[in-house]
């Protein structure tokens, strides 16, 4: 007699059952970290978009010691803010494109063609 097995299951079982799978230390992490680049992000820009840099560091123009130090960080945050003004309008562009190609494809997907 032919011993009758029982077919293989296509989704493998646990041996132990974990209700909760997930690990609650690592997701704060990843939480604090998500808010902490936020921030970061959106100080950076409007940082740079209007330009508050410049009077932060106004009062070290004053004194000629300082000159130098002035110098050198205007140069740098000038250079800091082109590249996040380019870097947010190639964001906002290509959502802009995304969100146009994705209409079109809706549209001419669902587009009979003519009707006659």
């Amino acid at each position: 007699m032919r011993s009758q097995s029982l077919p293989l299951p296509l989704i493998e079982s646990p041996n132990s059952i974990d209700l909760d799978p997930i690990n609650h230390e690592n997701l704060a992490v990843y939480g604090y970290l998500l808010l902490i680049s936020t921030w970061m992000l959106f100080i950076i820009s409007i940082n740079s978009i209007f330009e508050i840099w410049r009077f932060i560091i106004q009062p070290s123009q004053s004194s000629p010691t300082s000159l130098l130090l002035y110098d050198k960080l205007t140069i740098f945050f000038e250079t800091i803010d082109s590249y996040i003004i380019k870097l947010w309008c190639i964001y906002v562009v290509c959502w802009w494109w995304a969100i146009v190609s994705w209409s079109g494809l809706k549209l001419f997907r669902h587009s009979k063609g003519i009707q006659g």
